[in-house]
């Protein structure tokens, strides 16, 4: 290990991130695993960086929680953004994460999930021929953007003429969370939840009055509860809508972008699996 890197990992400070760090962060990411794997930070959190590790903590609720009112209140204050994040199933542990997983579980069979796969092939297909026409595009918002959308629309069945504000919130509730934000990225995160609000309570009002079915229809699923008469809350039920709907954003569309990139930077990969397309698995992997 070279002193560079040492270095790295010594002076790593999550709330105090640099150019050099969101330019290519993967050097910092190494020297911590190799040197500081359970990193202490200035502000007495710690930074995980192996994946067994993240594994154990994750899987073991009992010692490790998932729980963040404590951390998010001095951050947000009595506002929408704490609101929803502590009420969000992310940021909870058993049994309300476990109660609420259950619910949205009961709609994603693998039976629902196969007859999804249909409709995203022809989504992805439709998106391509737009693509093709066009002889230039922007991956992220030609293309890699749309699919979360279009999905995670289907599953709540929220009306196609009413998505075009959902990326947007997402955006602006997720950009809240990065480890330090300004006035305005909190003003913006708390008026998306507003907004976001006010949208899932006319969306759940329409559900109540016509009902979709609840093998296929999440939303449903989630106002009539499990056949126990499990229900969730009001507050529970729109913020967990919330969570469905950015969920699936930045995770589907950076593993589009990063994956395309990371094939760009190495044009043999790129070209191994176009001449072998069933390494596709293990290629996304």
């Amino acid at each position: 290990m070279n002193l560079d890197a040492r270095e790295l990992a010594a002076t790593f400070d999550l709330e105090r991130l640099t150019p050099e760090f969101y330019a290519n962060p993967y050097p910092t990411y190494r020297a911590l695993r190799e040197t500081e794997p359970v990193k202490r930070l200035p502000n007495g959190a710690y930074f995980l960086t192996r994946y067994d590790d993240l594994v154990g903590v994750y899987k073991n609720t009992k010692l490790f929680s998932s729980d963040k009112k404590r951390e998010f209140a001095p951050k947000y204050g009595a506002s929408l953004l704490y609101e929803h994040h502590t009420t969000s199933l992310v940021f909870n542990d058993p049994p309300a994460h476990t109660r609420v997983r259950r619910l949205i579980m009961g709609a994603l069979s693998p039976r629902a999930i196969a007859e999804m796969e249909g409709a995203l092939i022809a989504l992805v297909d439709r998106l391509l021929d737009v693509i093709a026409a066009k002889g230039h595009f922007e991956l992220i918002g030609d293309f890699a953007s749309a699919i979360p959308v279009e999905v995670i629309g289907n599953l709540l069945d929220v009306p196609r003429d009413e998505r075009g504000a959902l990326r947007e919130w997402s955006l602006a509730i997720l950009g809240a969370l990065e480890p330090v934000i300004g006035q305005e990225a909190f003003a913006r995160g708390n008026k998306a939840v507003e907004d976001f609000l006010a949208y899932l309570k006319m969306l759940v009002a329409r559900r109540r009055a016509k009902p979709g079915n609840p093998e296929r229809d999440v939303l449903t699923r989630l106002i009539r509860g499990e056949a126990s008469g499990e229900r969730l809350a009001e507050k529970e039920l729109l913020h967990n809508c919330i969570f469905l709907l950015n969920a699936g954003h930045e995770t589907t569309t950076n593993l589009i972008g990063n994956g395309l990139a990371a094939l760009l930077e190495h044009p043999d990969q790129k070209r191994r699996l176009i001449q072998s397309p069933d390494l596709i698995r293990t290629a996304i992997e």
